[in-house]
């Protein structure tokens, strides 16, 4: 996409991890050529084999990436007409989700359900939005397989401006632990509420997949969408 396209050239200087650097464009078929990140995925199995040290070298890299690209002004990066994820969509879009699984959980998810959109109201207010990758999964997350240093960063096609703590949000699959690992090195923001806006947005994507499976989406079946589901809000179904 040629937005990426124009976010990327706009990134390359300053943002230290590496992402994929735009090449060449071609404004009538709206096609752009990348040079691709060099490295391997930093998949969950990989973390976990990681000793201590590089852990926390890896949630540092990765708390520097977050600091940058948040820090910078949204002003320019609108120039290149990056969508503006609006705060009250979303909150619709959640609500629905919502309603719509709710009659297929037992009266224990209820209760929980019920507790966090308390919660989420709580803490989920108007927050001044700056870009945000959007997509900061695993599959996306790139190191160099020896050093393990290396940090890159692929897939800005889901980039919108939004409220920072969604890029912790993926971080979750690493564990919560990882996740204030990398609070403790992210300078974009001092908020103590980050964290917990973070889990929220990572327990807003368990709603969707619910509610996506339980339509019959091939992309996750309703039994593992169920599992997930209890594994982010933290309760077994009896």
């Amino acid at each position: 996409m040629l937005i990426d396209f124009c976010l990327l050239t706009y990134l390359q200087n300053k943002i230290d991890a590496d992402i994929p650097a735009a090449i060449l464009k071609d404004d009538k078929t709206k096609i752009a050529i990348y040079k691709v990140v060099a490295g391997t995925a930093m998949s969950e199995a990989r973390y976990k084999k990681l000793s201590a040290l590089e852990k926390d070298k890896f949630a540092k890299n990765i708390a520097i990436f977050l600091s940058q690209i948040h820090g910078l002004s949204v002003a320019d990066v609108q120039k290149c007409k990056i969508p503006i994820k609006s705060f009250d969509a979303q909150n619709r879009e959640v609500k629905n989700n919502i309603k719509f699984i709710y009659p297929h959980l037992t009266q224990q998810e209820k209760t929980v359900l019920n507790n966090f959109i308390i919660n989420r109201k709580n803490l989920l207010k108007e927050i001044k939005p700056v870009l945000i990758h959007g997509d900061l999964t695993s599959d996306n997350v790139f190191v160099d397989k020896q050093s393990k240093n290396n940090l890159g960063i692929i897939d800005f096609s889901d980039s919108v401006i939004s409220d920072q703590a969604k890029d912790f949000a993926a971080l979750f699959s690493y564990g919560e632990k990882f996740v204030h690992s990398v609070l403790k090195y992210y300078t974009a923001t001092s908020s103590s509420e980050l964290f917990e806006r973070a889990r929220i947005y990572y327990q807003d994507e368990a709603i969707k997949l619910l509610k996506l499976a339980i339509q019959g989406s091939k992309f996750i079946n309703k039994k593992d969408a169920i599992k997930l589901f209890q594994k982010r809000f933290k309760l077994k179904r009896v």
